[in-house]
């Protein structure tokens, strides 16, 4: 087993999660409910695992070696860029709208939302009375998306729409319900496969695709998209860290926030590359300097499917959360056309695992 390994398992079992999530692998119990309990997992700081014991004060000197992270799990490495704004307007530009029709819960449908949406729009201080949910079904997926959208979140639901079917299906998939909410500066994290975006600004005409294709990356990372490596997670693999060490910078400051993010950041990056002609090189001049970074998830997006690439199919979905009502008493969804049991039928053919990924990951 990698030295890596053993030292993040040691980690896991003794103090749950301290620099990255400690992920569960395909083999865990399927969860359609959307339990709260699975994504708050404890974390703890550098100096109370030191002292606890001597073989995880060996374990962390060892892990933070191999990573090149402070204390805090802070990369040290100086960013090659400010952020990937620049990259937006092209990733518009290559990455195509597909097709697709939504309705939304109204009538007494709409005295219903789903779990995940019910539990995130409380966790965002929002009335749930103030959401609009949509069953969205895209071209190339028979199995309807769920969008939880805020009144005031700003752009039309047609855009929300149209700007989520451009992040690549094999990509998508791994992304089960999306949640927009408004604010005054764009933000987002994606917990358990659930996206909750702040102010999807617009941006060159379009809304801002790099946000989503972020947190969209975490799924990947989290929910063991990579088939060609087992299921495992690309931050956490000990090919990943042979080539960032290869790296003298991360994508930009935002990526040193810890492996986790550098990987979403570089899996933008990796998307361009794949898809906008020129690649990388043509934006930025001194794009050797991650090279290795973009190169490892570019090479696990090929090995595993072109997750990054787009056209083709949906072929795993995570499930959908049980649509319980906004008043919070114990009903459940009941629909007099047969077309939930028929839904869930499709979902329960494409049905996985779902893997713990922590708390929210931004």
């Amino acid at each position: 087993m990698e030295i890596r390994s053993v030292v993040r398992r040691l980690l896991c079992l003794t103090h749950g999660r301290l620099l990255d999530p400690c992920t569960r692998y395909p083999g865990s119990t399927p969860q359609k409910h959307y339990d709260p309990s699975l994504v708050f997992a404890p974390h703890t700081t550098f100096a109370a695992a030191m002292l606890s014991s001597p073989l995880i004060a060996l374990a962390l000197g060892l892990f933070t070696t191999l990573i090149h992270a402070d204390e805090n799990g802070r990369l040290d490495k100086p960013p090659l860029l400010d952020n990937l704004d620049s990259l937006g307007p092209n990733l518009l530009a290559n990455y195509p709208i597909v097709g697709s029709n939504y309705k939304s819960w109204d009538g007494p449908q709409n005295d219903f939302i789903p779990s995940a949406c019910k539990f995130e729009a409380e966790q965002t201080h929002s009335s749930v009375d103030d959401f609009k949910t949509f069953e969205v079904t895209y071209d190339d997926c028979n199995t309807p998306w769920i969008i939880c959208y805020h009144k005031d979140a700003g752009p039309p639901i047609q855009g929300i729409v149209d700007v989520f079917s451009r992040v690549p299906v094999r990509t998508r998939s791994y992304v089960s319900h999306l949640i927009v909410v408004p604010d005054s500066y764009t933000h987002a994290y994606n917990r358990n496969g659930v996206i909750v975006v702040y102010n999807l600004r617009l941006l060159g005409g379009g809304l801002a695709l790099e946000v989503l294709l972020h947190e969209a990356a975490h799924s990947l990372d989290g929910q063991g998209a990579y088939s060609s490596h087992n299921g495992e997670s690309i931050s956490a693999s000990q090919n990943w860290i042979e080539n960032y060490n290869q790296d003298p910078n991360v994508p930009d400051g935002y990526a040193q926030s810890s492996q986790v993010e550098n990987t979403a950041q570089n899996t933008v990056i990796a998307a361009y590359n794949v898809q906008v002609p020129g690649g990388f090189g043509e934006l930025e001049p001194q794009w050797e300097k991650i090279f290795h970074q973009y190169a490892t998830v570019q090479t696990w997006q090929r090995e595993s499917g072109n997750l990054l690439v787009p056209d083709g199919e949906c072929a795993t979905r995570l499930p959908i959360s049980e649509s319980v009502l906004k008043d919070g008493s114990d009903q459940k969804r009941r629909r007099d056309d047969g077309k939930s049991r028929r839904r869930a039928a499709v979902a329960q053919r494409f049905e996985k695992p779902t893997i713990d990924m922590g708390p929210g990951i931004e």
